[in-house]
This record gives C-alpha cells, sequence and structure tokens, in this order.
C-alpha cells in the first residue's frame, strides 16, 4: 500500500459517485499557506452543487466556526477538534451549535480555566 495519496481519477468512478460526505481538515489541507484560494473555495461549490454534504473539521475555536457555517458553501463545521459543530439553516437564517458537553459542564470547564487565569497573573507580576 502507497504512503502517497493517489489521484480521484483513480478511484473506480462508481465509488466516487457513491461518496456522499467529504470531510477535510483546514490548515494546510483545504488552505494552502493558511489562505483558502479561489480553487478550494470553488471545489467546496461543486461538491455542494454535486449534492455531496461537505464538512471541514478543525481545531479552530467556534468564532472562526461562526463565520465558516455562515459564509462558506459547506452544510457544517466540526470545530475545536469536535468539541461542537455548527450549521447555518439558511431556511430559518439561523446558526445552529451543537456542544458535546452540555451547559453545565462547559460551566465549570469556564470555572475552571477562568481559576488557572486568576493563579498565572497572580504569580507573574506585570
Amino acid at each position: 500500500m502507497s504512503a502517497e495519496p493517489r489521484p480521484l481519477a483513480q478511484m473506480p468512478e462508481a465509488v466516487r459517485r457513491a461518496i456522499r460526505v467529504v470531510l477535510t481538515d483546514i490548515d494546510d489541507t483545504l488552505t494552502t499557506d493558511g489562505k483558502l484560494t479561489v480553487e478550494a473555495y470553488a471545489a467546496l461549490e461543486r461538491l455542494q452543487a454535486a449534492g455531496k454534504i461537505v464538512v471541514p473539521v478543525t481545531g479552530r475555536p467556534a468564532g472562526w466556526c461562526d463565520h465558516i457555517a455562515r459564509m462558506w458553501p459547506v452544510d457544517a463545521v466540526v470545530g475545536e477538534n469536535g468539541a461542537f459543530y455548527m450549521r447555518f439553516d439558511a431556511a430559518r437564517r439561523k446558526l445552529v451549535r451543537r456542544f458535546v458537553a452540555h451547559d453545565v459542564e462547559r460551566a465549570a470547564m469556564r470555572a475552571r480555566i477562568a481559576a488557572i487565569g486568576a493563579r498565572i497573573v497572580e504569580a507573574v507580576p506585570g
């Protein structure tokens, strides 16, 4: 088995047509030198036009994912390495957010992070 990916053109057409969902990393997979090129954006549009479900997956925070879900030609985006997903419901013109952790768990995590931040500020003058 080759360690190098092979061109999609080498994949049997029946297999390519059976693909329903395309998941992709963003950084240096979908982007080039940190930029989303016109070619990559157009490819996302073509995938959606072909009826494929398109979902980028990233370690990026919610603010980035909010923008991606609203503005890119994608069906959803998974963020913070799987902590949540977002999708834009165009019919309702509303962003839908789903988190792995429940509200109570997320509040506890925020409190722990705030406590760590307070200890750092206390320990590091200036």
